[in-house]
């Protein structure tokens, strides 16, 4: 689907015709330790257990064979000191936030364990981890993480709570734990942000100067839970230099959140790797915040699979993260994989469902569409879509240039991808 200024195309089924076309924030917790803010009511015994620094869970409090959570149980009590918590966490450290600390070593207990029961099966805050890599992506590509560099997931292995086999918690932490991230709750959720919300693939063929960076910048801030891929295209590709226009409108648009990928044509397979590779480092050379490579023109013929890992590796591993092809149609089940994701249709007027539905059994990630000349935004359509394809854009422009305006009802397409 390439169009910059004015460059008719040829893309569709088998000869798909494409014009050139066209993706994850973090949110880190808010460090809450579920120590002296955290917790919500968490008693052991007969007073109730702050989770705070003395974190006493009664008087003495029992929590297993002898009792744990009291400030000073005695034996068999929850660590060698059994407090409900070294530095008291109220539970696991879970934040879900960069560091995810929930108290100095959070532990629960100097071994914490708390009679036969150790420190929590993994300590309880109420369950939720911050997600054990860190990623914990919210959507695609770490929107949303739960912990961006490494969630602790209740205090590294085995946080106490008191004596979790104990009869008496001592804190067994009926609090929240620590939201996962700003949007996700730590009961009993993952860690992640768990959006259910879907993305969209923007075209974006016009001049940063043009009033649809503005729109698609104010749409986006409006319902930050979507993920906005942007498409920019200064000549058909990077052009012969850099261009200042470009630099401060990528930058605008990346400050809203808003994914930035560069456009590369490949002649649905027949331009050199070489000569891709030379256009992906031209992108990285001249915008270096850039995000990720579409690679519009994809062939869809099982010949050209490897083509397309190639390319899609390349431009990874250049720093040029998120990969998007282009077929404009159906594409074999080899492809799956060759790039992050596919769009599978580019054509006037909303795919069948049924169409998409052949594609259920992979990640909705893999595909997107973009159809042209939709008069009106289809909620139900989208509605429908979203169950097997991740992105979708849809737009009232029409040839002979479908992408040389933001779709008029945009921001309404964003609220239906919530």
């Amino acid at each position: 689907m390439r169009y910059r200024g004015v460059v008719p195309a040829v893309l569709f089924c088998g000869l798909s015709f494409v014009w050139s076309c066209a993706q994850p924030a973090s949110i880190s917790g808010s460090d809450e330790t579920g120590g002296s803010a955290g917790q919500s009511s968490g008693t052991g015994g007969s007073t109730t257990g702050s989770g705070d620094s003395s974190a006493t869970g009664g008087a003495p409090a029992t929590g297993d064979s002898t009792g744990q959570g009291g400030s000073v149980a005695p034996t068999g009590a929850g660590g060698s000191s059994a407090t409900g918590g070294a530095t008291a966490t109220g539970g696991r450290s879970e934040t879900g936030g960069a560091t995810a600390t929930g108290g100095a070593p959070a532990t629960g207990g100097t071994p914490a364990n708390g009679g036969t029961g150790q420190g929590g099966s993994p300590a309880t805050g109420s369950g939720a981890t911050g997600d054990s890599s860190g990623t914990s992506t919210g959507v695609h590509t770490g929107r949303g993480t739960g912990g961006s560099s490494g969630t602790s997931t209740g205090g590294s292995a085995g946080s106490s709570v008191g004596g979790s086999a104990g009869s008496g918690t001592g804190g067994s932490v009926t609090s929240t734990g620590g939201t996962g991230g700003s949007s996700s709750t730590g009961s009993g959720g993952s860690g992640s942000t768990s959006s259910t919300a879907a993305g969209t693939i923007v075209p974006l063929y016009t001049d940063p100067s043009d009033s649809s960076w503005n729109a698609i910048i104010t749409a986006a801030v409006a319902h930050p839970t979507v993920h906005v891929v942007a498409i920019v295209n200064p000549s058909d590709g990077p052009g012969p230099s850099k261009d200042s226009g470009y630099t401060s409108g990528i930058a605008a648009l990346q400050a809203a959140n808003i994914e930035v990928i560069g456009y590369v044509a490949t002649g649905y397979g027949s331009h050199s790797i070489a000569s891709m590779e030379s256009e992906i480092d031209q992108w990285k050379a001249f915008y270096p915040t850039l995000q990720g490579i579409f690679f519009d023109e994809q062939s869809n013929s099982t010949s050209d699979v490897a083509h397309y890992q190639t390319l899609s590796q390349y431009a990874k591993s250049v720093g040029l993260a998120y990969t998007v092809g282009n077929p404009g149609t159906d594409v074999p089940a080899a492809y799956i994989g060759a790039v992050d994701t596919m769009l599978i249709y580019e054509s006037n007027g909303v795919p069948s469902i049924s169409s998409l539905s052949q594609w259920s059994s992979y990640a909705p990630s893999n595909f997107g569409v973009i159809p042209y000349a939709v008069s009106a935004m289809d909620t139900t359509f989208v509605q429908q879509a979203r169950k097997y394809v991740e992105y979708i854009y849809l737009t009232n422009d029409d040839l002979p240039n479908p992408w040389d305006s933001l779709t008029a009802y945009f921001s309404t397409l964003l609220t239906a991808l919530e």
